[in-house]
């Protein structure tokens, strides 16, 4: 038991099963294998359910199966971005890419603001990584910030993200079941691909890679880490202003009609169309997404994290993710407000 779950208790909600339903059926649709829900309201889980089997293994999935989180590891790195900057070892926010990597026509105007918010205008979708519009002005959602950020954190830490988030977070935690893995382990769940082929993600553990495996409460831990702010129980395990920072929104403010972003942490406060979180989430909420169908929505007005896992890659005909996240979103917020009497 970790140092978080230390502070929960169990109190399961019947009005979890229209959302277990819910998460089944969209399962089904897109060929995942395996699915799981877990939802925490103050103190309370007030929701954890479980279905499937890994692809590979024909294992049952349960309360230790880790996923493969994918885009949600940004918000990983994003963390470790704003300790580096309380440590005074990135100054601030707004400095230079060109102040901790040199000079280059590549990232010339580029800061650190723009890659923790994918507004750094370069594309990656080519051989070489190129500029297709000046920073700050568009938002485009892509690696080639984040393989910017990693270099800046490995010079100014001289070690890895893996190795900060362990010496600042999962230790002090005792997260067991997070992190970057390079070798196969027992709970480890394999993915499941547009052909329905199983495949498992295993690469350089320093935490870079697409390569990091979370437990489904394990998540929503991370999630209530941030709701909380950094403090469990009576310890404030880093400084609430870490928090602050990465969750609340960085997107430069000449951005009007673009997804906003905290430190890679995606709000909505602007009503943009197209955002991931549904329109019945309360402003002031937060979410962070990976290519698996994995999710963790953070609402504080209801004092509640929400963690949805898949292991599916790829949107099969007839799917609508950008519809499907929004709606278990809503569904989530539905139940949380039947609970608050609202």
């Amino acid at each position: 038991m970790n140092k978080v779950q230390e502070q929960l208790i169990s109190k399961e909600c019947n009005e979890m099963q229209s959302l277990y339903r819910y998460v089944k059926k969209v399962k089904d649709q897109i060929f995942a294998t395996a699915s799981s829900v877990y939802i925490i309201q103050g103190n309370e889980v007030i929701g954890e359910w479980y279905e499937g089997k890994d692809p590979s293994s024909y294992r049952k999935i349960d309360e230790n199966t880790r996923f493969n989180v994918f885009s949600v590891r940004k918000s990983y790195i994003g963390l470790a971005t704003a300790i580096m900057l309380h440590e005074g070892k990135i100054k601030d926010i707004d400095d230079a890419v060109s102040a901790y990597l040199g000079d280059n026509d590549l990232w010339e105007g580029i800061t650190i603001r723009h890659l923790v918010t994918h507004t750094h205008g370069l594309n990656d979708d080519f051989p070489d990584v190129i500029k297709s519009a000046g920073p700050g002005t568009v938002w485009e959602y892509n690696g080639a910030g984040l393989s910017l950020l990693y270099k800046i954190l490995m010079k100014v830490s001289g070690t890895t993200v893996s190795e900060i988030l362990k010496a600042y977070v999962f230790n002090p935690l005792q997260l067991r079941e997070t992190g970057w893995e390079s070798e196969p382990s027992l709970h480890l769940t394999a993915d499941v691909n547009e052909q329905n082929q199983p495949s498992i993600r295993l690469e350089d553990p320093t935490g870079f890679e697409k390569n990091l495996f979370v437990s489904t409460r394990e998540l929503a831990h991370w999630g209530y880490f941030h709701l909380h702010n950094g403090r469990i129980g009576q310890k404030q395990v880093l400084p609430a202003a870490l928090f602050e920072m990465t969750t609340s929104i960085q997107t430069p403010v000449k951005l009007k009609n673009t997804p906003e972003n905290g430190f890679f942490w995606f709000r909505n406060e602007n009503q943009y169309e197209k955002s991931e979180l549904g329109e019945e989430v309360p402003q002031g909420s937060y979410q962070i997404l990976g290519a698996s169908g994995c999710t963790c929505l953070v609402i504080p007005k209801y004092d509640a994290v929400a963690v949805r896992m898949y292991n599916k890659r790829g949107n099969p005909p007839g799917y609508d993710y950008l519809r499907d996240i929004k709606n278990f979103g809503n569904i989530v917020n539905s139940i949380l407000m039947k609970r608050m009497g609202e």
